[in-house]
């Protein structure tokens, strides 16, 4: 496998604050745009793509398998394995892809590019971010010119909390090659700092480029990715129509299903959600679908059905542990959240944000504090969060809570204020608690 191949199939969608997998996906040449094929037309797309992956994958594997010193088909092997777990979610093809990566490392442990750009996509995957890090700046060593490496490198950064440093980065990567995985990673950070309007744009940016580019998925991706931002702002309807676009294109999507199933959600109609989540699941138990459904379980009053739910994502950890990716901020903030194992939870991601002082991070840690009481430290810690300007409806809640628990007024009725104009539905868990401590800090504040 060249490099060019590799640059070309690859994209890392960080997914900030959300319990989605995160992994490798492509940006293409740029033929012709074509008109949209209909579902059944788009579903044997997916089929013929899905047969043709696996041919490709049981061709890489023979090829490996007769000749021990064929890096290439090694790294291609790679490659397959991590645009099959981004489609599917199945975790255990990181696993493969990290193995296929070290044999191709071991074979030829010097100005293997791709082994080493390939392997730091898989670390940025698997959330080791450091190590990450340390293997993008050795590829950008052997190829300062090849656009990809900036992207895991923006990613690694990104992971660690180091925004300045990853938006150099990606500067580097769209400056190089302005593609979908370039443009996808500059929507993300705008998003996380708050730039909503350019995040917009360059998600618009982005699905320009995918709906040329072959691979349904990628479209797929992208839209979803733009829903998010939509649901985010409480652009609900426009959540709506992007995460039907997205299934449209790539039928079965997940990500789209379960997107469905937040703007139902939000839109008040429980059992329709409740559908949508089960659909999601029924194809890949990711972990923030799995609470999201318990949630839904549980705010329709169905305990018992609820608490399944629950206690199957600590099974989901257990699986993604044994494959080596780490989930302990998404599983602190299910925790924080269901106030569940609080003390523990606490350590846990004291620990992560020492080791990566992100957005994520921080917001995890402050919410834990919150919930053990300690509210002078959760209020250090989301201020932390906060500096990012992040919009993030659930971090301005974390803050309104933490602040009207230190006695901050002013501050709290600022960022519950906020959630209500930007979204009041963002969460059927949270939502209720946030518009009742809205209207008693309005209340407090009006009677001073």
């Amino acid at each position: 496998m060249s490099s060019t191949r590799a640059s070309r199939h690859m994209l890392i969608g960080l997914a900030t604050g959300a319990l989605l997998l995160i992994t490798a996906a492509c940006g293409g040449g740029k033929p012709a745009a074509q008109p949209p094929a209909s579902p059944a037309a788009s579903a044997s797309i997916v089929d013929e793509a899905r047969a043709e992956q696996q041919a490709h994958i049981d061709f890489l594997l023979e090829r490996s398998a007769g000749d021990p010193l064929d890096v290439f088909s090694l790294n291609g092997l790679a490659l397959e394995y991590m645009q099959r777990a981004r489609e599917t979610g199945d975790v255990s093809d990181l696993a493969r892809a990290e193995e296929s990566l070290t044999r191709s490392l071991e074979i030829r442990p010097t100005g293997n590019y791709d082994g080493v750009v390939l392997l730091a996509s898989v670390n940025a995957t698997m959330h080791d971010f450091a190590q990450a890090l340390d293997l993008a700046q050795s590829a950008i060593a052997l190829r300062p010119n090849e656009a990809y490496g900036y992207g895991v490198l923006g990613d690694a950064y990104m992971g660690l909390g180091r925004y300045d440093e990853a938006d150099v980065a990606y500067e580097k990567m769209i400056n190089l090659e302005p593609d979908l995985p370039a443009f996808g990673r500059r929507a993300l950070w705008f998003q996380l700092r708050g730039m909503t309007d350019e995040a917009e744009r360059s998600w618009q940016s982005a699905i320009s480029r995918a709906e040329s580019d072959g691979v349904p998925e990628h479209a797929a991706w992208a839209n979803a990715q733009l829903a998010n931002l939509y649901f985010m702002l409480g652009r609900i309807d426009d959540a709506g129509e992007r995460y039907q676009v997205s299934l449209d294109t790539f039928p079965g999507y997940v990500h789209a299903i379960a997107g469905l199933g937040r703007v139902s959600a939000a839109r008040g109609d429980l059992a329709a959600a409740s559908d949508y989540y089960e659909q999601a699941i029924a194809k890949i138990p990711v972990p923030e679908y799995v609470v999201a459904l318990g949630d839904l379980y549980a705010a329709q009053g169905d305990s018992a059905k609820a608490g399944d739910q629950y206690a199957l994502v600590g099974a989901i950890e257990q699986l993604y542990t044994a494959n080596g990716v780490n989930l302990d901020l998404q599983i602190g903030l299910f925790n924080a959240d269901h106030d569940r194992e609080i003390a523990a939870t606490v350590e846990r991601a004291r620990v992560a944000f020492a080791e990566q002082p992100s957005l994520q991070a921080a917001d995890v840690l402050a919410w834990a504090q919150y919930k053990a009481g300690d509210f002078d430290a959760a209020a250090k810690a989301i201020e932390h969060a906060l500096a990012t300007g992040t919009r993030e409806t659930s971090v301005l809640y974390h803050a309104g809570m933490i602040f009207r628990a230190t006695g901050d007024l002013d501050r709290a009725a600022e960022y519950l204020g906020a959630v209500q104009d930007q979204n009041p539905a963002f969460s059927v868990h949270e939502a209720p608690t946030a518009r009742a401590a809205f209207e008693d800090v309005t209340a407090a504040v009006a009677g001073r």
